[in-house]
């Protein structure tokens, strides 16, 4: 700057011109004397206005490929070796590219809080120049960490209107953030997975040393994220380092002597990190020229590029010692609190120190990162925190290497404590002592934390060495007690070997018995397997002449001809009460034996409550008044539409007490009331939540109640009216009949159903049994709709007719043909006959004229299923009606039956009105045989 005035003060005024402008208005007389501002940037990365100004050369390929994977990726690491210029790059080559297409574009570095570090450069995008507040900051970060970076950004972006390019530099600072923080947290946040799609007006720029890739990649959810987003920056050639030295030299009217700019490149790149080495030289080099030319002199009383950094080193260190007064302790000391190496210089990393570890020493810090020093940078972290300029000084500086060689053994004590107490991995004894003897002779060199966490160490050491001092005093009483017990056991080991003796021949006995007990079970599932082919045979070989009896008996007593007087109707009548009682003792052993076996099956589904007690009061009117009794059915309003439930099962246990009620009383009323169960007995509530059908004990139940006036039963006989074949007493079997079965199978079809059954009676009062069962999947209360029920009493009404369609009767007993051919002749059925099932297919075969057939099962040559799956199989008879009509009542039987491809299934004795509502069903004309 050259300042002008008024001579003498005369004019009063005075003129400040910088000296460029004289220069430019006066070449001859200050041109050659005024030095033109440096190009080159030392130890300092190449920034934004450098890029705008020229002065950032040799990269422009690589600022290409950059721009181009911004364009296309979210994200973009890139990664080369220390001293390559992956900064610049960034700062200078990309960021310019991407302000001059309206980017807004902001940089952090991790530091030791990388969500702060984040927020706050988000918050300078968000408000550029202005102050942000502690809050401000606070929230920022916190949305950080709960949303993750890509959500917060993306609102920026929009609220600022441009698109957002953030830059995280020297990425490797994630690694060495505060003790014993997990980096993942951060990296997740900011590292987008790679199959997400992303706000395109968003994007992530990173720069990291090659070296810290691999640990990178290592850390869980974190390489699939920066796969294929690398871009790998390598050290410049010769000609790009020529390049560099000429062209902003060049700008400026300064240029080199013929050659020397070709020997400076040789010479960078050769060396590790050789572009900041190359920009402190020509730094250092810019001051020495003479009339806009640096020369070989120069370079060469510089020390070349491997002695400029070591040469400005060595003059701030003897600056420091003889102006400062310095000693070479201190100087060493910050230095050294400033890098980490576990194997020597070559290998050093240079790290954050903070003023609190320095201490006095601070000050020493301070002098080294003035302006004309530059060997030492502040404030990199924060406040309060220095670490050096550069890695090469730790490299080129050859006193600071020699320093870390000749510390290479505390540095790498260091750096493996620093790494576990980040981890919190406490030392061992070993480990402890070592640390004691480091803290002894190097206290102030260890940073609080490290000291800490050996104090720490220590301390858990000392208790445990304490607990085993104690343990050691405990073991030796024990031992000499075991020592006494020891001759207590010799003592004891004879009597148990007395003991083991015994116990072999009582094993022996145990063995001996497991044998036959296997015998025995194997005995009984023969017993059993036999037992169930014996029901099984007396089901067929009872219904089958049972079958029979009932139709003919039936035909008798409807005297459809007139012909028989009034005792005789009544004595066929008798005839098949007795069958129909037989056929219910046959269903209840049957029944019973199914209970037994665990093989009953049960199939819920939704069942109305009010159609249920529809169909009973639709059966049992008829008797109740016969007998002259007041039948009430009540359905509690309150109880929902449909209960989950098995219709079949919960129709035959109510049929099964309210048939007792009705027999048991002969005069006064049965009632029937459903209602939601107010009083369920405490045991049978706790049975039901044992079983799991309650989820607890207030679960919501549902109760049938039947009340009636009749006999009662003693109180000393409640006990045992739900065991098989047990009633109440002798007369009562004599008096009413019946076999004692109905209330056994009762019970336990109601438990399978989830339930109980419930009992109070007083003797010649009458009784009340109530079943219990579980409210499940409620739905609203609609409106009752009785529906039709198949069976139900009001169908028997119907009378069944036939025009002459022809019929086959498949069954080898005459009196089952005989019986059956009674009922479809009488109804306009014309009936066909065939023995067996080989025979019947003859039959099918020459009369084409036959509707339907009706299949026994057990028949001689070819059985039932043989002849049904012959028919399906057969071309013309594939859709011909096949109704099942035997003796075999199982439940595997019906399944055989319709795999065969049988149409219906009923079993023997048949109900008269059920099989010719099931013909009507399977003979109309649209269900008759394919057309031949």
């Amino acid at each position: 700057m050259l300042a002008i005035a008024g001579k003498d003060g005369a004019a009063q005024d005075a003129y400040a011109i910088p000296l460029s402008e004289v220069a430019a208005a006066w070449p001859d007389l200050l041109g050659r004397t005024l030095l033109p501002p440096c190009p080159y940037r030392g130890l300092e990365s190449f920034t934004a206005q450098d890029g705008k100004s020229g002065v950032f050369v040799g990269r422009e390929a690589e600022v290409e490929r950059l721009r181009n994977m911004v364009k296309a990726k979210p994200l973009v690491m890139v990664t080369g070796p220390s001293g390559v210029g992956k900064s610049s790059l960034v700062a200078a080559g990309l960021r310019p590219e991407l302000e001059n297409e309206g980017w807004r574009v902001a940089t952090f570095r991790p530091g030791t809080a990388p969500f702060e570090a984040v927020a706050r450069a988000l918050l300078e995008v968000e408000r550029p120049g202005a102050q942000h507040s502690l809050e401000e900051l606070e929230r920022r970060a916190e949305a950080l960490r709960l949303e993750g970076f890509w959500p917060v950004a993306s609102r920026i972006a929009v609220l600022t209107g441009q698109p957002l390019a953030l830059v995280g530099d020297q990425f490797e600072e994630t690694f060495g953030s505060r003790a014993g923080a997990d980096p993942l947290p951060f990296l997740h946040s900011l590292l987008p997975p790679a199959e997400t799609t992303l706000d395109p007006r968003v994007r992530l720029v990173c720069t990291l040393r090659a070296d810290f890739l691999p640990d990178l990649l290592e850390l869980p959810d974190v390489g699939g994220r920066i796969q294929d987003r690398q871009l790998n920056v390598s050290p410049l050639d010769e000609a790009a380092l020529t390049r560099v030295i000429v062209e902003p030299a060049r700008l400026c009217g300064v240029s080199f002597s013929p050659g020397l700019p070709e020997r400076i490149a040789g010479e960078a790149s050769k060396a590790v990190g050789s572009l900041p080495l190359l920009e402190f030289t020509l730094t250092e080099l810019w001051p020495l020229q003479q009339e806009r030319q640096i020369s070989f002199d120069s370079y060469h009383g510089l020390g070349g590029v491997s002695g400029a950094l070591n040469q400005h080193a060595e003059k701030v260190y003897h600056w420091l010692g003889e102006h400062m007064r310095l000693e070479e302790h201190r100087i060493r000391r910050v230095l050294l609190a400033m890098v980490r190496a576990r194997g020597g210089s070559a290998n050093a990393v240079r790290v954050t120190a903070h003023r609190a570890h320095l201490g006095d020493d601070w000050h020493v810090a301070r002098l080294l990162a003035e302006p004309e020093h530059r060997i030492v940078v502040l404030g990199t972290a924060g406040p309060d925190t220095a670490e050096i300029a550069h890695e090469a000084l730790i490299r080129e500086w050859d006193r600071l290497s020699g320093w870390v060689q000749e510390d290479a053994a505390f540095q790498q004590w260091l750096s493996v404590m620093e790494e576990r107490a980040r981890e919190g991995d406490l030392l061992s004894a070993t480990r402890v002592a070592e640390a004691q003897r480091w803290l002894g002779e190097r206290k102030s060199d260890i940073p609080p934390d490290v000291a800490a966490f050996i104090e720490h160490s220590s301390e858990v050491l000392l208790r445990q060495q304490q607990q085993t001092r104690q343990l050691l005093t405990q073991s030796q009483e024990l031992t000499e007690q075991l020592r006494l017990r020891t001759r207590e056991l010799e003592d004891q080991a004879a009597l148990l070997a007395r003991q083991n003796r015994d116990l072999e021949v009582k094993n022996s006995e145990i063995e001996e018995a497991r044998q036959s007990l296997e015998e025995r079970a194997e005995q009984l599932a023969v017993s059993t397997r036999y037992k169930n082919e014996f029901l099984a045979n007396m089901s067929h070989e009872l219904r089958t002449p049972l079958n029979s009896l009932l139709i003919l008996a039936k035909l008798l007593a409807d005297n459809p001809d007139s012909n028989l007087s009034p005792k005789q109707v009544e004595f066929a009548a008798v005839i098949h009460s007795a069958g129909s009682d037989l056929l219910q003792l046959i269903n209840d052993i049957l029944d019973l034996a199914k209970v037994e076996a665990g093989r009953m099956e049960i199939h819920p589904t939704d069942v109305s409550p009010r159609d249920v007690l529809a169909y009973l009061e639709q059966a049992f009117q008829p008797m109740t008044d016969e007998k002259n009794l007041q039948f009430l059915v009540r359905v509690s309003s309150e109880l929902p539409e449909t209960l989950f439930t098995d219709e079949q099962r919960l129709v035959q246990v109510l049929r099964n007490l309210l048939s007792n009620a009705v027999k048991f009383t002969d005069t006064g009323s049965v009632e029937v009331v459903a209602r939601h169960a107010t009083a369920v007995p405490v045991g049978l509530r706790e049975q039901m939540t044992r079983s799991g059908s309650l989820a607890h004990l207030d679960a919501p139940v549902i109760e049938f109640r039947i009340t009636d006036t009749g006999i009662g039963i003693p109180a000393a006989k409640l006990g045992v009216i739900f065991d098989a074949f047990k009633q109440a007493d002798g007369t009562t079997s004599r008096k009413y009949g019946g076999t004692g079965l109905g209330l056994s199978i009762s019970r336990d079809i109601g438990r399978l159903l989830g339930g109980e059954i419930g009992v109070e009676s007083e003797q010649g009062r009458g009784s009340a049994f109530s079943l219990y069962l579980p409210l499940s999947r409620p739905v609203p209360i609609q409106p009752f709709q009785p529906r039709e029920r198949r069976g139900a009493p009001a169908s028997r009404t119907v009378e069944v007719r036939f025009h002459g369609e022809k019929v086959l009767v498949v069954d080898d007993d005459l009196r089952n043909v005989f019986a059956l051919t009674q009922i479809l002749e009488g109804h306009g059925l014309t009936v066909r006959y065939a023995e067996n099932g080989r025979e019947g297919i003859e039959v099918l075969e020459e009369d084409r004229d036959i509707a339907g057939v009706l299949m026994d099962i057990m028949m001689p040559e070819m059985d039932g299923y043989e002849a049904t799956a012959a028919i399906r199989a057969t071309p013309g008879l594939s859709r011909l009606p096949v109704i099942v009509l035997t003796a075999r009542a199982m439940a595997e039987d019906r399944a055989r039956a319709h795999e065969a491809g049988a149409s219906a299934y009923l079993t023997k004795p048949v109900d008269q009105d059920d099989l010719l509502t099931t013909l009507r069903t399977w003979l109309p004309a649209n269900n008759q045989r394919d057309s031949r």
